[in-house]
């Protein structure tokens, strides 16, 4: 018995359709990394999820453009939403919790020649920062003598 070419090509629609579904839902995963690596502000993340469902609708006409000739069948709809499901089910909560244990991991380690060098140069700049303070502190005092001089000499006029 043979598949007609009709149901092997809704097929491969419906697989298209779900690795793209799985495909969004990473792209959005990478977008919830970034927002718990670095603290947003409620209109950014705004932003970013019009952007991303914007990038949503844009790669989704493009998949069923080039699948199906551009006709939005309900089954690739339901495979996109079952990809998404699936995915978010299986491996959501590993991917974003493992990249963003990886990363601050990957950043402290990166972090540590920094705060070792702002140590070792704590000590110098102190002192220097100190001296700057008594010179400056210094000419402020003559700088205010010299004033006090000048409005004598100009009131005696």
């Amino acid at each position: 018995m043979q598949v007609s070419t009709e149901i092997l090509k809704e097929t491969d629609v419906l697989i298209a359709s779900f690795l793209t579904g799985m495909a969004l839902l990473l792209a959005y995963d990478l977008i919830r990394i970034m927002r718990r690596l670095i603290p947003h502000k409620p209109w950014a993340m705004g932003a970013e999820d019009l952007l991303f469902w914007a990038g949503s609708a844009v790669a989704l006409f493009a998949m069923l453009y080039r699948e199906n000739s551009g006709y939005i069948r309900g089954f690739a709809i339901g495979g996109v939403l079952i990809g998404m499901l699936a995915y978010n089910l299986l491996l959501s909560a590993w991917v974003v919790k493992g990249s963003v244990f990886l990363l601050e991991k990957a950043l402290f380690l990166a972090s540590r020649p920094l705060v070792w060098t702002a140590r070792l140069l704590k000590g110098p700049f102190g002192r220097l920062k100190k001296l700057v303070k008594k010179v400056l502190r210094f000419f402020k005092k003559q700088l205010k003598k010299l004033w006090k001089a000048v409005r004598m000499g100009v009131c005696k006029l």
